[in-house]
């Protein structure tokens, strides 16, 4: 009776031991099997605070057409429906007109504004022709802002294309074209080449206006290669240090020297796709030691071929002051441009560049000095 109760106090103190000693269980820190969170496919984008509505084309009030307007509930690009009209074989004409009753406010101006819209067509191929407005006249031709549906052609496709169309390239009636705090009247007219075609479906939604985005820069030269480069002695293309792409051109203003020029010409000139009033001209500068620079030297672009000739210039002096040892990111508005006395460069045809820069005197420190990323960019 004793073994049997030492036996059974054994057996408890063991079955007490194994369980004082039985392991926790901690989630494991191995990570290397955890799948990233899901993308989050339902956040829509903030909308955009410069956003003002024209029209919607959800309902039929204040629409013109040819014909009876006709909304269409399915297949629009927003809302709940748009207005939709066919160009039947036979004929050639379409047109969407819109009038409000109370003019609207874009709060945009020529410098910054877009007028943004979806348009249906079912085979763009034979658009001919044809003028997208608007007006705060209240009509046609009357203090109007429009653009021509013609170059237009060769970039849509079959189906909804969105036209975005900037102020600041619009066909401006001579009465100063359309007051952007007052649009009331809103027009698209096109043509088909002939009037005999498959029956050509059209339609129209979303008419907004907003603030521009910036448009794509432009690239001059990437200063990565030394074809069509011209300096002091033999261009040469350094490949460590560059501020973009894989070299720069670099040379060094000698001791015993004071002068130092860059000059790019291009086979085929380059449109800036900006205008007077809206681009600039960018490129990086490296300069060594700012110090031993002299107050003179110009940057120049044109569209001749050559300097001095459909010529727009800035002057180095006035960026002296700023400028730091190393890379300098050189910015240049349009609109400040000193220009030649025959109008400046077309800058439709940019084919030309030249820097050049002095130092102070001929005794100094060697001074290293390199060109990088040319292009054109928006305001």
């Amino acid at each position: 009776m004793k073994f049997i109760k030492t036996t059974m106090v054994c057996s408890i103190l063991i079955i007490g031991l194994i369980a004082g000693c039985k392991k926790e269980k901690y989630a494991s820190r191995d990570t290397s099997g955890l799948k990233p969170p899901p993308v989050d496919t339902t956040t829509t984008p903030p909308p955009d605070p410069t956003l003002v509505v024209f029209d919607n084309a959800d309902k039929k009030d204040g629409w013109q057409t040819v014909g009876d307007v006709n909304i269409t509930t399915s297949g629009q690009k927003e809302g709940t429906g748009y207005i939709k009209n066919t160009i039947t074989n036979g004929s050639d004409f379409m047109q969407f007109i819109k009038d409000l009753p109370t003019p609207l406010n874009t709060k945009l101006t020529e410098t910054n504004g877009q007028f943004k819209f979806w348009l249906f067509l079912s085979d763009p191929t034979i658009i001919k022709d044809g003028s997208i407005e608007i007006t705060s006249s209240g009509k046609s031709d009357d203090h109007e802002s429009a653009w021509d549906v013609a170059p237009l052609v060769s970039t849509l496709k079959s189906g909804w294309n969105e036209i975005a169309l900037n102020f600041n390239v619009a066909i401006k009636t001579n009465d100063g074209g359309a007051d952007y705090s007052a649009i009331n009247h809103f027009r698209i007219f096109f043509s088909t080449t002939s009037k005999s075609h498959p029956d050509l479906t059209t339609g129209i939604d979303d008419l907004v206006f907003r603030q521009a985005p910036p448009a794509p820069p432009v690239v001059f030269d990437g200063a990565d290669l030394a074809d069509g480069w011209q300096t002091v002695g033999t261009p040469t293309i350094e490949t460590s240090g560059a501020k973009v792409g894989t070299g720069y051109l670099k040379n060094t203003i000698t001791n015993g020297n004071d002068f130092m020029q860059f000059i790019k010409d291009v086979a085929v000139p380059v449109n800036t796709s900006f205008t007077a009033a809206n681009g600039r001209f960018k490129f990086w500068w490296y300069v060594s030691d700012v110090s031993l620079l002299k107050n003179d030297g110009s940057i120049e672009i044109t569209s001749s071929g050559k300097s001095d000739d459909h010529e727009s210039a800035w002057d180095v002096a006035p960026l002296i002051p700023n400028l730091k040892n190393g890379w300098n990111e050189i910015t240049l508005d349009f609109d400040k441009a000193i220009k030649t006395d025959d109008g400046g460069a077309d800058y439709t045809a940019i084919n030309h560049f030249r820097i050049f820069f002095f130092t102070t005197g001929k005794a100094h420190a060697d001074l290293t000095t390199g060109i990088d990323d040319l292009r054109f960019i928006s305001k």
